[in-house]
């Protein structure tokens, strides 16, 4: 059976149960005696194994049925929930998550069976007391009972009530030559789903032959409403050792009893029995080799691009797009008309009507690819847990707004920025736990993570209560790195020496270590937040603190422009960071350090020629009026100077691709409706 098929779902549906118990072990870990949490727990795991057993992940399988073992104990009062168990959960899930990358790029999962993980859950199991231990032992012997009842008393295939028309079809099936077994077939009593199995052995006997009579009835099989057997009348052509293989060949099944089915009636006419068992080690092999055959499919990497969509969003989108075909039949209607007056007016009407649709469509395909940040910031919780054993420090996070939504692409980019700046916090930004007692701190340290929306853009704010940015050592590390000279670090500001930690391969890490210090981290944040067409700013007070504030668009494909003319090129500049369009006077601009700005009302402003930047020709004549368009990145302002506004446009972005190196004021470009191409200006590098 081919289960490549259902790789993503499974990969999904892991990612969800793994992180439903990272979740619930952080509540355990704090809430020992939560019995509900245990529950959750317990039934995670038991999914887990489930699925990996179903898709033949057997080392998974393995790891995840010691967790429900443990689990399992735990739930039943005979063990309880200490600081090492946990830690020992903690590993366990870092090995699946392990498995599940190697699932997720070579669709195995690889070959490391975590014997020292799984010997730690073992020694976790068997720390207990000794007297449950001894109990457990003396047990165990007894427990095979049912591998020693007779073949007899398993025939329970002779206790199905054969109906009249039953019987008429089983002699009518002898006289034609055709075989009728009895089957009861044993489900292994580990097997996570007993249907799914009866199932695959019902499909298996119908390509050999016909069922004619099922007990318990297939709607309780289905239901999962029977224990780890089950039986069956078979009508077939085949032998009785073809029936039995076809069974055989389904993994997890414990046991196979077949032989000539004999009608109650007829028992005079006995057959001969034929009974055979299935040796468990040959079963196992087998089953081995079949359930591990499927996931291999070239060891190409699963990319999950999947989007979970609300049925309601797609009504919506559905009703546009048949608006939008209506509006396409009336373009046409009106083509087709003779009169040319009532032609044109029915033409422009159907136009405003196209443009209502489209962006309409357009907002309802933007909600369609949104995707609530929790599902990245949901993993944070666990990775602060760590870094507080692995640093020594006490530490909690605290998230809202995890039900903001962003683009998916966008989504799919965030998680490292957003990791690399917790984990500056929890290392440079807050202090130890002696050194917040001799300052009058609270001794647990707080991280805030904060997303909420604003406008078309959604801000995450990363804050921590720690020691801040002390401004004068970083003006040392940048001086000793020759990032600056002495000269500029008198000169810098406050928020200008706070921002050379963007700068490459800086840090004021005093030793390094495998959190932080190798100067890889807030560089690596800003190129990715600019690259996403967002920015990123700090804001920080010795002694107290430091915020870090992203800002996000809220998506990538579609957004609003003002389309530019600079000399006879089209541009576009986006709408979310224009402040407002100044018509100056050329005799207004004054100089400072040798470069041009503006005091507007009060705020002086840069300019930046954009004809120059460009590298467009130069004016015959230079005009007495600039027309000036103030944009935004954070709370700095710059002015570019344009030639000509030419309105607002909805635009498409599209990417200019790597084989175009171009400079980094470009982001992208797009197609206007006359087919011209036109570039997009990124204020943010301008800024």
């Amino acid at each position: 059976m081919d289960l490549s098929q259902y790789l993503e779902i499974f990969i999904d549906e892991t990612k969800e149960h793994l992180q439903t118990l990272n979740d619930q072990v952080l509540i355990l870990e704090a809430e020992p005696d939560n019995i509900d949490t245990v529950n959750e727990i317990f039934r995670a795991a038991h999914s887990l194994k489930g699925m990996a057993g179903t898709m033949g992940f057997k080392r998974m399988q393995r790891l995840t049925h010691d967790m429900e073992n443990v689990f399992s104990e735990v739930r039943n009062g005979k063990m309880s929930v200490t600081p090492d168990l946990v830690d020992v959960v903690f590993k366990c899930l870092d090995a699946v998550e392990e498995y599940l990358s190697c699932i997720v790029s070579t669709s195995d999962e690889g070959e490391n069976d975590n014997e020292d993980v799984i010997e730690a859950l073992n020694a976790c199991l068997e720390a207990e007391s000794s007297s449950s231990s001894v109990s457990d032992v003396v047990e165990t012997p007894v427990a095979p009972k049912t591998d020693t009842v007779s073949s007899a008393d398993k025939r329970k295939f002779t206790q199905i009530t054969i109906a009249d028309f039953e019987k008429n079809a089983i002699t009518e099936a002898k006289a034609k030559n055709m075989n009728v077994y009895g089957v009861t077939v044993y489900i292994d009593e580990n097997c996570m789903l007993k249907a799914a199995r009866a199932f695959l052995v019902f499909k298996g006997l119908e390509e050999v032959g016909e069922i004619i009579k099922c007990a318990p009835i297939v709607q309780d099989i289905e239901d999962e409403k029977f224990d780890f057997d089950f039986s069956m009348i078979v009508i077939s052509s085949k032998s009785l050792e073809a029936v039995k293989k076809v069974i055989a060949n389904v993994s997890e099944i414990k046991e196979v009893i077949i032989e000539e089915f004999v009608v109650p009636s007829d028992a005079e006419v006995v057959s001969s029995v034929q009974e055979e068992k299935e040796k468990p080690s040959d079963k196992k092999e087998d089953s081995k080799k079949k359930a591990a055959a499927p996931t291999k499919s070239g060891g190409k990497p699963v990319a999950n691009r999947s989007v979970r969509v609300d049925i309601e969003k797609l009504d919506v989108l559905m009703n546009l797009v048949s608006e939008l075909i209506i509006a396409k039949n009336g373009l046409v209607s009106v083509s087709n008309q003779e009169d040319s007056k009532t032609s044109m007016q029915s033409f422009n009407e159907q136009i405003e009507y196209l443009e209502r649709v489209t962006t309409n469509l357009h907002e309802s395909v933007m909600k369609v690819r949104m995707v609530p940040i929790e599902s990245v910031v949901n993993r944070f919780p666990r990775m602060i847990r760590d870094l507080s054993k692995k640093l020594g420090k006490e530490m909690e996070l605290i998230m809202t707004g995890e039900e903001t939504e962003l683009d998916r692409t966008v989504i799919d980019e965030i998680g490292d920025p957003l990791m690399h700046m917790l984990r500056n916090s929890a290392d440079h930004g807050l202090e130890s736990t002696i050194d917040r007692l001799k300052l009058g701190k609270p001794q647990v340290g707080t991280i805030w993570l904060n997303a909420y929306q604003d406008g078309n853009n959604v801000t995450i704010e990363v804050e921590d209560d720690g020691k801040g940015v002390d401004v004068e050592k970083v003006k040392a590390s940048a001086i000793e790195k020759g990032h600056i000279t002495e000269e500029q670090a008198e000169m810098m500001s406050e928020k200008e020496a706070v921002e050379l930690l963007f700068r490459p391969a800086f840090s004021t890490a005093e030793k390094i270590s495998d959190v932080s210090g190798r100067g890889v981290g807030l560089d690596v944040v800003k190129n990715k937040i600019e690259g996403l067409g967002g920015d990123v700013e700090v804001s920080t007070k010795l002694g107290e603190g430091t915020k870090f504030t992203i800002r996000l668009p809220l998506t990538l494909a579609i957004i609003q422009a003002l389309m530019v003319e600079v000399r006879d090129e089209k541009y576009a500049i986006p709408l979310n960071s224009i402040v407002t369009i100044e018509d100056i006077l050329v005799s207004d601009i004054k100089y400072v350090q040798q470069k041009e700005v503006i005091n507007l009302r009060g705020t002086v402003i840069p300019l930046v020629r954009l004809d120059e930047m460009l590298d467009c020709p130069p004016r015959d004549e230079e005009p007495e009026n600039l027309v000036v368009v103030i944009v935004k990145k954070g709370d700095k302002q710059t002015g570019l100077v344009i030639d000509n506004l030419l309105g607002q446009q909805e635009i498409v972005i599209k990417p200019l691709g790597k084989y175009i190196n171009i400079h980094k004021m470009i982001s992208g470009a797009t197609i206007l409706g006359d087919g011209e191409v036109a570039l997009i200006i990124d204020s943010n590098s301008l800024v």
